[in-house]
């Protein structure tokens, strides 16, 4: 029997702030977003295993992400916005 097992990240919007556009010291194109993410053991492309939550920014051209801690998250409820570094 053939079992695929893998690893698989799940990502949606933070709900405190993920509309706001952020600034990439990487590409230097503010096209950044707070999101969720959610990273799993998965069996067939089906997650089994939650084992990582994180907070983070990530830029939708290059892919660039960093993790945000509570002080950014504050900021970004108020409407202005960070950058990854």
């Amino acid at each position: 029997m053939f079992f695929l097992i893998g690893l698989k990240e799940f990502n949606k919007p933070l709900k405190e702030g993920g509309n706001v556009s952020c600034y990439c010291g990487n590409c230097h194109n503010q096209s950044a977003h707070a999101i969720r993410t959610i990273n799993c053991v998965s069996l067939f492309f089906i997650p089994i295993l939650p084992f990582y939550f994180s907070k983070r920014l990530k830029c939708s051209i290059c892919g660039a992400s960093a993790d945000i801690d509570s002080g950014a998250i504050s900021r970004l409820k108020n409407g202005q916005p960070v950058a990854i570094s």
